[in-house]
């Protein structure tokens, strides 16, 4: 009797206990789907405003030169921030589970964030500068005024360092939007201002650049800001759950997720350094490799918007040791991104010849550049947050390895083929680099969690996108591109759209066109 007692007891923990994990995983789910489109939003509004300065301002206003300087600059101090901050963004979102209670101000934990890249600033920008005059003379046959500017890449690293850890903190309190939107948003609309400013001889190019690497002070006050108004701005030192197995753990962790889980930025930024250095030219060149890579990150935006959630999600759920809930949100959001990023795809491909119009006909030779970077990303979201659920297992140092692998097949990639093929030759090295890379990531989380992204619908949407590629593709083209850009957009969306609603490929993208159905009075 007290057996079964025993029994309906346990079945009923049982059930209360699947209850609060269904609860937790809703509203985490909630927490994904709401704040991925307030970062989609953010995402998209910053590509409107980006493009007006990359595309139209930038290329228009500033020589190929000066153009391509910006984006070596901004390259350089992101490669050296991603070193100083010595890993410590990836360990916050991996470990602050463990401190977080607002009670105890997390236990010390923004105050070790904010220690541990200092320290790492300093040793790394003093290695810098040791090797300055080899840096710089990578550079000094084709790009001269990499010389004059070099000391601003030191100053930009600081600010991306402690803009991306704080973003981390942000993250790891399920508040992403903020980033999103000064990084998407307010940043363009200063560098905005500051090209305006420059075009009208208010500011000559030596201001210029001053105030383009300055500007990010803003928004580091705009954040700090944030957190104080919110009451998490604990920077008191505490240091009693940092016991010296928390603290290796953390070490061992930092150390090899150093370089985090994004294929994208470290491609990108590598890219266009070596293009810097390895072309005549140069900084010009960098300007022409530039145009087509931002181009194509617009079909990684749902990516980032979706990944700087989930990866908070995810590093809870391995906390909690729910592999079911990893193995749904890696098959949703791979299956999400491939349909959406294929319609981007689409969308910027067929429409290449008149997005290049608005340019100045030099930066042409980037069409192909354009092609083969759209096909990386496109892989890259196709295959979901593969790289995020690795990077928080139990099984995170293969990490260093991929990451490893990474950086080795883009540079040797990068050497056999730039000089040979030029900035097409970059694009290739990204492209196959990509491919290998997040090939061997989808055979280890199928050899590990015994789960593959990809399913029969999969196969419908690459089905349907080869047919409405082969049928916009013949469409003759407009004389103004204007008119070209809208005719073949709109016949892409009513050929595609329609056919992965009918198709039902995936549950949430049917869900959101029937929401839009019926706000706009068609259907009930």
């Amino acid at each position: 009797m007290l057996k079964d007692i025993n029994l309906i007891k346990n079945e009923r923990c049982d059930k209360q206990q699947n209850v609060i994990n269904f609860v937790s995983f809703v509203m985490h789910m909630g927490i994904v789907a709401k704040q991925s489109i307030y970062n989609s939003i953010a995402s998209y509004l910053g590509i409107i405003i980006g493009a007006i300065n990359t595309i139209i301002l930038f290329p228009n206003i500033f020589t190929p030169d000066q153009f391509g300087l910006t984006r070596v600059l901004g390259s350089a101090a992101i490669l050296l921030a991603m070193i100083s901050s010595l890993g410590v963004p990836n360990i916050a979102l991996k470990f602050f589970p463990f401190f977080r209670d607002k009670k105890q101000q997390h236990n010390g934990f923004l105050f070790v964030m904010i220690l541990i890249p200092f320290i790492g600033y300093i040793i790394v920008t003093i290695i810098y500068f040791f090797f300055k005059e080899n840096i710089i003379s990578y550079y000094s046959e084709g790009s001269s005024l990499f010389r004059s500017y070099f000391n601003y890449i030191a100053i930009l690293a600081i600010y991306m360092v402690y803009f991306s850890l704080l973003d981390a903190y942000l993250r790891v309190l399920f508040k992403t939007v903020l980033y999103a939107f000064l990084e998407n948003v307010v940043l363009r609309i200063l560098w905005m201002i500051l090209i305006i400013l420059y075009y009208f001889k208010y500011l000559n190019f030596d201001q210029f650049i001053f105030y383009y690497v300055n500007v990010y002070v803003i928004l580091l006050a705009v954040e700090i800001f944030y957190i104080i108004i919110t009451k998490e701005f604990f920077v008191k030192p505490n240091f009693k759950l940092f016991n010296n197995n928390m603290v290796k753990k953390m070490v061992i962790y930092g150390a090899f997720v150093i370089f985090g889980a994004s294929s994208t930025l470290v491609s990108g930024t590598i890219d266009i350094l070596m293009v810097g250095a390895l072309l005549g030219d140069g900084l010009a060149n960098v300007a022409f490799y530039t145009i087509a890579l931002y181009i194509a990150i617009v079909i990684m935006i749902p990516y980032e918007s979706i990944n700087r959630i989930a990866a908070t999600v995810v590093s809870e759920a391995w906390k909690n040791n729910d592999d079911e809930k990893i193995k749904k949100i890696y098959k949703q959001t791979s299956n999400n991104l491939m349909l959406i990023g294929t319609l981007l795809f689409l969308g910027i491909w067929l429409n290449s010849d008149s997005i290049f119009k608005i340019l100045p006909e030099s930066y042409a030779e980037a069409k192909y550049v354009l092609l083969f970077i759209c096909i990386a990303k496109l892989y890259d979201v196709s295959t979901g947050i593969n790289a995020t659920i690795i990077q928080f297992s139990s099984f995170f140092k293969l990490m260093l390895y991929f990451n490893g692998l990474f950086i080795l097949l883009l540079v040797s990639t990068n050497l056999l083929l730039i000089p040979e093929y030029g900035i097409e030759g970059a694009a290739i090295a990204t492209l196959v680099s990509v491919i290998v890379v997040n090939t061997i990531r989808l055979i280890t989380l199928r050899v590990k969690l015994g789960v593959f992204p990809f399913v029969k619908k999969s196969s419908y949407i690459l089905i349907v996108g080869g047919l409405t590629y082969l049928v916009v593709y013949f469409i003759p083209i407009f004389n103004w591109f204007v008119i070209d850009v809208v005719v073949r957009s709109s016949i892409i969306v009513l050929l595609y759209v329609p056919a992965m609603y009918f198709l039902n490929v995936s549950e949430e993208f049917n869900s959101l066109i029937d929401k839009t159905l019926v706000v706009i009075k068609l259907k009930k």
